[in-house]
């Protein structure tokens, strides 16, 4: 009955997540078959020195898009049981095995003055994945009905959280970041203006030092709730920003255009479940002041 009764708070946030975790492996899934995702993938099995495994790429790739497409599918339609449940437990085992990729030296910067370690490049589209893993999660621990499994999930969304926004807001520190960053904020009007008065390295540095006072404020989430829900709505502020470079960038894989999506595009989608995570931390906040 206790599981059953606390259950009921939380149930539309994790139910449209759910559905966002469905929709996104569905299409990020269907993307396996296309050869910008082919080569993409043989790049990056290259570059973790795995040469054998590269030339298998063309049929890798399409292998491993359609688990993630099955996957998505199952979360998107199934209603809510052990359909959805099982399916949200494969989602979360499948964006943690992501993770491994971090393993590979193609996922950080090598070229001077970097030399690898922390300074990461293609990899920070991997550190997402601990709160893409920490969001499944907490739809598995939803559906199982207990308060427990909840409470797990939503202590691995705020390690995801604080991972991402510390971890890449310390990176904007770095000229290869600002470098990077200049591409995606001069091509938005909510950004642009910013390289007037500030140089590629000053704009970069007003954003880290944004998203480290978020992280600093979401960090507070266990003891002091309140202070959290301002870090946790800037949080989701800064994804959807995030996400507006879609359209700005534009973030549709070159050559295709909408909905075709390759790195770039799957990197910034990302974010939408990231917000989604946050809004189930601000639920949780919500829950606790009120019991």
């Amino acid at each position: 009955m206790q599981c059953a009764i606390q259950r009921a708070p939380a149930a539309r946030v994790w139910g449209l997540s759910a559905r966002a975790l469905g929709l996104t492996m569905l299409w990020f899934g269907a993307m396996g078959a296309f050869d910008f995702d082919v080569r993409a993938l043989a790049g990056r099995l290259s570059g973790a020195g795995l040469p054998a495994l590269a030339d298998d790429a063309a049929w890798l790739s399409p292998a491993l898009g359609a688990l993630q497409a099955m996957i998505g599918a199952v979360l998107l339609v199934a209603r809510p049981g052990h359909w959805r449940r099982d399916a949200a437990l494969a989602a979360s085992a499948f964006w943690a095995a992501g993770l491994l990729g971090l393993a590979s030296p193609a996922a950080w910067i090598h070229e001077p003055p970097y030399a690898g370690f922390p300074v990461i490049g293609s990899g920070q589209t991997l550190l997402k994945h601990v709160g893409l893993a920490g969001l499944a999660l907490g739809v598995f621990a939803h559906e199982r009905g207990c308060a427990h499994g909840r409470s797990r999930a939503l202590w691995l969304l705020w390690a995801g959280q604080l991972l991402v926004l510390v971890w890449i807001g310390l990176m904007k520190f770095t000229q290869v970041e600002a470098e990077g960053v200049a591409g995606l904020m001069r091509s938005s009007p909510l950004f642009a203006w910013l390289y007037g008065p500030l140089s590629v390295q000053g704009a970069s540095n007003l954003i880290g030092a944004i998203e480290l006072l978020i992280a600093a404020a979401i960090a507070a989430w266990p003891w002091w709730p309140r202070v959290a829900d301002w870090g946790l709505r800037a949080a989701i502020a800064t994804y959807l920003l995030t996400l507006s470079f879609l359209f700005t960038l534009p973030g549709w894989q070159p050559g295709y255009g909408f909905p075709f999506v390759g790195g770039t595009g799957q990197f910034l989608l990302k974010d939408l479940l990231l917000l989604l995570g946050a809004a189930a931390l601000l639920r949780a906040a919500a829950d606790r002041r009120r019991a």
